[in-house]
């Protein structure tokens, strides 16, 4: 790539919408700090040539869910999946803290029909049910010819 940023990690950003990739810089085309521009208004379009392509990295944790009212940081169509995995796991406690047996075989039965929920939900049907989740993305740059 013929660049003239030294740091893109402070000159450069970039972000996914939808299916298209954007590249911003700060920089003009000389390679100096827009000084005119204040805010969001100091962030355009980048203009460097990109001859072999360009590796963006990225990592990132979830969000930690910290109450009951705070959706967990996954797929929307894996939230009935971890809900079946909670109530497979309470039913499967009260199992062993009641001391009646139908009781116990009662929650059992429940746990176990949670649990072909779950297994049918996560491993089953894959990422046939997940589509925004996992596997490989592939981004297509717009042919700038």
């Amino acid at each position: 790539m013929a660049s003239n940023i030294t740091y893109p990690d402070k000159h450069a950003v970039w972000f996914i919408e939808g299916n298209n990739l954007c590249i911003l810089t700060n920089l003009d085309s000389s390679g100096s700090a827009s000084t005119t521009a204040s805010g969001r208004k100091t962030w355009k379009a980048i203009q460097e040539s990109v001859t072999d392509g360009i590796l963006i990295n990225y990592n990132s944790e979830p969000n930690k869910v910290t109450s009951v009212s705070d959706y967990p940081d996954v797929d929307n169509n894996m939230h009935n999946g971890i809900v079946d995995y909670v109530k497979r796991c309470l039913y499967m406690d009260k199992a062993g803290k009641t001391g009646d047996p139908n009781q116990s075989q009662i929650a059992l039965g429940l746990s176990q029909m949670h649990e072909k929920r779950w297994s049918d939900s996560s491993k089953r049907f894959g990422m046939k049910k997940r589509d925004k989740t996992g596997g490989t993305r592939v981004i297509k740059p717009f042919n700038m010819l």
